[in-house]
């Protein structure tokens, strides 16, 4: 009996120092490749890299949410969010063109990264001001909203970064009083103790005197299985694509998604995804490489509002939507949960 109180008390141990308050990490040198400064996390079985805001900050563009990048999440070996892409475009300003293939400055970025639906642009006159919460206000530079291009930004608040061993946590508080927005968003990474597992947690308030209205969503880009040859995407409903897919590439089968063969290089495989209801409960689901073994289950509290699939021969992403609805003085609050699986017996070789 006391043999088996000092075992669990050891186990515990082995897994307290990551319950317990850890030191803040070192932000690591760029590496030559990236050239751009990281903090490694790490609960023991999950490691990732998480980039903090600046002027060398990983992701320079004004479509995706510069808070809680996250790469190189690897578990047993195998790396979920590797690059997809050919080069990395610094100056999203730079409007250089690489060769076939590559990829601009609106997509240098891997992982769960996510996307708001711009706020108040059609309201806006030629040259006035948007809203992109995780960016800010931008300059309303084009006539017809595209989020590709990297747009003039007027007012990106005031951001903060703090990163533990096993996580990190950023905020941006914005305050623009010529267009009426205003927001505090707060958003954490973590690695949960003893589990192969991550949850990114948002908090957004609208502190403005507008109302905010939009969507979230995550673009999940995944590397787990180049080609996506093997992959297969479950769901608690049954799928149905609102645009045709190639068959001789992707098979719809109840409530999973099979991929047939390698996408070909310049091939894309995309569609609106239905059949979902409006509980949290259909926000959950399962990816996994088929022939590794590996793969990882995507849940949150939310229910879905809209889902997109999109995959090239380089990458897959699963895109669900949350819908956000906001007054002046009301608060949204989101998580997600990652669980990483992957095959007995070790790690990948």
């Amino acid at each position: 009996m006391r043999r088996a109180a000092i075992a669990a008390l050891l186990w515990a141990g082995g897994c307290g120092y990551v319950a317990a308050e850890p030191a803040v990490p070192a932000i690591l040198p760029a590496t030559a490749q990236e050239d751009f400064t990281h903090v490694a996390i790490s609960n023991g079985l999950v490691t990732a890299q998480v980039y903090p805001p600046g002027k060398h900050e990983l992701y320079q563009g004004t479509r995706f949410d510069h808070a809680g990048v996250v790469f190189h999440v690897t578990y047993k070996g195998q790396e979920y969010s590797n690059y997809w892409y050919d080069h990395f475009v610094v100056d999203p300003h730079d409007p250089k063109k690489y060769g076939a293939g590559t990829q601009s400055a609106c997509c240098s970025t891997s992982g769960p990264v996510e996307e708001f639906a711009a706020v108040g642009f059609d309201d806006a006159p030629a040259n006035g001001r948007f809203l992109k919460i995780g960016v800010g206000v931008l300059q309303k530079a084009i006539d017809k909203y595209d989020q590709f291009p990297t747009l003039p930004i007027l007012n990106s608040g005031k951001r903060t970064f703090k990163a533990t061993k096993t996580g990190a946590h950023w905020t941006q508080d914005l305050k623009d009083a010529e267009s009426g927005y205003g927001y505090r968003y707060v958003k954490t990474v973590a690695l949960v103790p003893c589990k192969p597992q991550m949850t990114i947690s948002h908090v957004l308030t609208n502190t403005g005197t507008k109302p905010i209205v939009t969507t979230v969503f995550c673009h999940n880009f995944l590397t787990l299985d180049p080609g996506s040859e093997h992959m297969v995407i479950t769901a608690p409903f049954v799928w149905n694509a609102t645009q045709p897919l190639q068959p001789e590439l992707v098979k719809l089968d109840g409530t999973t998604i099979r991929y047939l063969a390698p996408i070909p290089a310049g091939v894309t495989t995309q569609s609106k995804m239905t059949g979902f209801g409006d509980k949290a409960g259909d926000y959950d689901f399962t990816i996994t490489d088929t022939k590794s073994g590996f793969g990882e289950r995507i849940r949150a509290d939310q229910p879905v509002a809209d889902i997109n699939m999109w995959s090239i021969n380089t990458t897959y992403s699963l895109e669900p939507y949350v819908a956000i609805s906001l007054k002046p003085g009301e608060t949204k609050r989101w998580t997600y949960t990652y669980d990483f699986f992957g095959p007995t017996g070790g790690n990948k070789t």
